[in-house]
């Protein structure tokens, strides 16, 4: 139980601190070149993980397609949202886009494909989870448009796709290792974000400094490599019920660490905002459970 509890708190910290390396990276390097970097070292790392283990990747090249479509949806649309988004949106709020994750998913599966049972707990987690995301981002900003409801629509785009990303996993790949999946669509994605990083941004041409790598390694050896890595241990080990908790931290983390590193404003509004949204995931996940039962 201990060990859950450590790998979930480890796991959100360093998925919150993502959105918080990115902000600090992107005055320097362009975004779409930060991810194609990312997605490269931590290919690079499950890739040895996944030889020393002996995982049968050569084994799985027949379901390269599937992986394709996983790489494009779960990693290639969604960081480029989180890339161009976060030009205009703070860490905090960032990372707080990520809870949309189970919102998205419980809309999916339960109101459009109808594959899990609807409940009026749900529901209200559901509208308590967007009420908290409202209260986050601001009415004010959302009802003024500009620039952070760009970025806002950016973020929000990309967990769409991750989210239905989620679900075609859940059909099309749920007897395949995850380790193995994972390797293949980090290297999927990272052909084609260095593709599009070369032919938008020029990587070559960017003035690199010793931090700039240092916040890339993070990104992508921490933050990416070993997070996903123990997200789908846990998986494994103790069920997605519990792995779930981890969206319930995020939030609190990025807002935390934006405020500490990056010097971000945190306003009340925004406390009891994430509180609801926790509240309404938690409503989902305990739903969804019991739908099962």
């Amino acid at each position: 139980m201990l060990a859950n509890f450590v790998i979930i708190i480890y796991v959100a910290l360093v998925w919150a601190f993502t959105f918080i390396f990115l902000k600090m990276e992107e005055a320097d390097v362009p975004p779409i070149t930060i991810m194609a970097g990312r997605s490269i070292i931590a290919f690079v790392c499950l890739l040895a993980f996944a030889i020393v283990t002996k995982k049968d990747l050569i084994g799985h090249l027949k379901h390269l397609g599937i992986f394709l479509v996983f790489a494009l949806l779960g990693i290639v649309a969604l960081w480029i949202g989180l890339a161009f988004g976060q030009e205009d949106v703070s860490a905090g709020i960032a990372s707080v886009m990520v809870t949309t994750v189970p919102l998205l998913t419980f809309i999916i599966l339960v109101v459009i494909l109808r594959e899990e049972r609807f409940s009026m707990e749900g529901l209200a987690g559901l509208l308590l989870g967007i009420a908290g995301i409202v209260l986050v981002i601001g009415i004010h900003k959302i009802m003024a448009g500009g620039a952070t409801l760009k970025g806002v629509i950016l973020i929000g785009g990309g967990f769409v796709c991750f989210g239905i990303n989620g679900v075609l996993v859940g059909k099309w790949a749920k007897h395949i290792d995850p380790i193995v999946t994972s390797t293949y669509y980090l290297l999927l994605a990272g052909i084609v974000l260095t593709a599009l990083a070369f032919i938008f941004e020029n990587p070559t041409q960017v003035p690199w400094t010793v931090d700039n790598y240092l916040e890339e390694l993070a990104i992508g050896v921490i933050c990416t490599a070993s997070g996903y890595f123990l997200y789908y241990y846990l998986i494994h080990r103790a069920g997605a019920y519990t792995s779930s908790f981890i969206f319930y931290f995020i939030p609190i983390f990025g807002l935390l660490g934006g405020h500490l590193f990056l010097n971000e404003t945190v306003v009340l509004s925004q406390i009891i905002g994430v509180a609801a949204i926790v509240g309404g995931v938690y409503l989902i996940n305990r739903a969804k459970l019991h739908g099962k039962a």
